[in-house]
């Protein structure tokens, strides 16, 4: 399909205005949010015996997704560039002591489905010497596996590739199945390598993965039915797949990614255009909102978002997939301005994410039309993540974040905001099957530009 944004600088300059119903529903909604955040801590250990345990619905959403399509969850992905003496033998040691200590590396999938927990398993490790080639060479072959796909039944689902590039320079390249982990999962990893290359000692975990899939599975359950009847009533006459088209129920998951950095001194000033400064998030969502309309021409739309689980203390040090998408329904009536769709934007994050029930229960159960090879109720997504911390200290090394790309497109379009230092990194990545790569590649430009001009 082609996309013209020739259109999409047409910004209104119109202010909205708020009402003091809409700001005592928002501080419900709020108080609402950090009482749940202050309930007890629940999670606990449950019994090994060696047989299957119950899956988390985040577990079940990807396993599920994967039946019929393979390539439908993508890999997560971390890079660690080194400088110095590398001790292969050590880097493998610690390798090992990783999928030790979480049991989730060491787990598999059955039908059900379900997941099995094994003593041992393999630590793929693998080394290729680049040396002599440029850079790229090591980045290229880091795409091609990030595409690998690892079989759910057998294990283990992740790999290990070392680069070297040069004389005492190396690459680390992780590539794990989404089922097994997710991007804030990688922050752990990451610190549990270089701590146990280091020789340092960590903490035993009282807690796993499959312990929080138990509790989670429990606590979901107790909320479906008191909180459904928002996602029925939100979604109800919802508009269709947002892209036209020819669908193919095996489209293929084959993307374009491209970037653009702004100051941080542009989102602060979207932040300020409401009634009360608000979050990077809601002024950066809100602004992708406007760019989704502009190039549809749709007032009505369903974007996706972000809610992570992993809000108890007693989680902070567990690998896993804790990553739930909700639907962000807004509406874009003709002449208002962007200060009162930031306030819609805030209010429509904050309802759903009081309300969150896991997304495949939402669909299953909310009356969501499903058409093959559409991802149902949404087709983009915006993901707002957190300002990454510097790599951990290896011993003997110095390290620090190796940047990859990765074009596997799980929607039509997604936007990734990730704060870096002074800047926003704004990563645009769209599916081949809707997008030309080189209208990815023109749309980080226009984002930004539009971000110049709303008022």
């Amino acid at each position: 399909m082609k996309q013209d944004f020739s259109a999409i600088m047409d910004v209104s300059h119109n202010r909205g205005m708020t009402v003091p119903e809409q700001a005592d529903k928002r501080r419900a909604l709020v108080a609402k949010l950090l009482a749940r955040k202050a309930a007890p801590q629940g999670v606990t250990p449950v019994p090994r015996d060696g047989g299957p345990l119950p899956c988390s619905h985040e577990q079940r959403r990807i396993w599920l997704a994967q039946q019929s399509d393979p390539a439908a969850a993508p890999n997560v992905t971390l890079g660690v560039a080194l400088s110095g003496h590398l001790d292969l033998v050590r880097l493998a040691d610690a390798f090992t002591a990783l999928i030790r200590r979480h049991e989730v590396f060491r787990t598999t999938y059955t039908t059900e489905p379900s997941q099995v927990v094994h003593e041992v398993l393999p630590a793929p490790l693998e080394y290729l010497d680049l040396t002599g080639l440029p850079e790229q060479a090591a980045l290229d072959l880091a795409l091609a596996k990030s595409g690998e796909r690892f079989p759910v039944g057998d294990g283990p689902l992740l790999r290990l590739t070392v680069f070297r590039v040069a004389r005492e320079e190396y690459r680390l390249f992780l590539v794990c199945h989404h089922i097994a982990a997710d991007g804030g999962s990688l922050g752990i990893v990451a610190d549990d390598l270089a701590a146990l290359y280091s020789g340092l000692d960590r903490p035993e975990l009282p807690i796993q993965y499959a312990d929080y899939a138990v509790w989670s599975v429990r606590r979901a359950e107790s909320r479906i039915a008191e909180r459904l009847p928002y996602w029925t009533d939100l979604l109800s006459g919802a508009p269709g797949p947002l892209f036209e088209g020819a669908v193919s129920e095996k489209a293929s998951r084959a993307g374009a990614t491209a970037a653009v950095r702004v100051g941080r001194e542009t989102v602060d000033r979207l932040r300020r255009l409401g009634d009360g400064a608000t979050t990077p998030f809601v002024a950066l969502c809100a602004a992708y909102l406007t760019l989704l309309q502009r190039m549809t021409g749709r007032r009505d739309l369903v974007t996706g978002i972000v809610a992570a689980s992993r809000t108890r203390r007693e989680l902070e040090s567990v690998v896993g997939t804790f990553v739930n998408m909700l639907p962000l329904r807004v509406a874009l009536p003709a002449g208002q301005g962007f200060p009162a769709l930031l306030t819609k934007v805030r209010e429509a994050a904050a309802g759903a994410l009081a309300n969150e029930i896991p997304f495949d229960t939402l669909v299953s159960r909310a009356g969501v039309a499903r058409i093959p090879g559409v991802h149902p109720v949404f087709q983009t997504s915006f993901i707002h993540r957190d300002d990454p911390k510097p790599p951990a200290t290896w011993d003997g090394l110095t390290a620090r974040v190796w940047d990859h790309e990765v074009d596997d497109a799980a929607l039509d379009l997604m936007l990734t905001a990730t704060p870096r230092g002074g800047d926003y990194e704004l990563a645009f990545t769209g599916k081949l099957d809707r997008f030309s790569a080189g209208q990815v590649k023109e749309l980080p430009v226009v984002f930004r530009d539009l971000l110049d001009e709303l008022r």
